[in-house]
């Protein structure tokens, strides 16, 4: 694996100098291999991305507004963070066969340009939304799930990271927003708690979203 010093010992015919030139070369390819192997494997990047346990649908600004939240526990930032969202839910095709169909489900923002803590993700439930109107029977009767996919850049070493997350339509509260997790302190510096990240609270019924509140942080 390093040089061809016969020494006492040498090949003392054709056949036996190629076996002998064969393996060096194997060795060293068999070298080469490993270490970029094992580089590859040392130097990619791997995601801390944490979701919120739960989704939160209560009205916001007067809307219903499906709210989840992402945060990185790394201390670096993943820079143009995109996060997209995809329903899934059992239809009955006009043949009458089972189909499972994906849609897109469009968010308020969905891109960070330097997701460093926390970021919110927010679907509106208006008119043309495929939650609009739906109720928590209606989602689980449709056996709706929700696949959320987060795609970044790590700004330390520039390899792409992905996480991914799956929600089901019992992950779903109805009536419950998203504990805050950011306060100013005495000083006048932003805290950011991660205590609270996974933690709701009721939100008032209102006309357009008659919902009532589920119990804070209920499974």
């Amino acid at each position: 694996m390093a040089t061809v010093g016969y020494g006492e010992m040498y090949p003392q015919s054709p056949l036996a100098h190629a076996l002998v030139s064969v393996q060096a070369i194997v060795g060293l390819l068999s070298t080469a291999l490993v270490t970029g192997l094992v580089f590859t494997k040392f130097s990619q990047s791997t995601a801390r991305i944490v979701f919120s346990d739960r989704l939160a649908l209560s009205p916001m600004n007067g809307v219903p507004t499906l709210i989840f939240r992402v945060g990185n526990q790394r201390e670096n930032r993943i820079l143009e963070a995109t996060v997209r969202v995809f329903l899934v839910r059992t239809e009955q095709t006009k043949e009458g066969s089972t189909f499972y169909r994906t849609y897109d489900l469009p968010l308020v923002r969905e891109r960070s340009p330097a997701l460093s803590r926390s970021f919110t993700a927010m679907h509106s439930v208006v008119p043309g939304s495929l939650l609009h109107g739906k109720s928590p029977e209606d989602l689980e009767r449709e056996e709706v799930e929700l696949l959320v996919t987060l795609v970044g850049t790590d700004d330390t070493s520039l390899q792409p990271v992905h996480a991914r997350k799956r929600y089901t339509c019992a992950d779903i509260a109805f009536g419950a927003r998203l504990v805050d997790v950011l306060s100013v302190s005495d000083d006048g510096l932003l805290v950011f708690d991660m205590t609270h990240f996974h933690d709701l609270e009721p939100s008032e019924p209102t006309e357009d979203f008659p919902y009532p509140s589920p119990p804070v942080n209920s499974p």
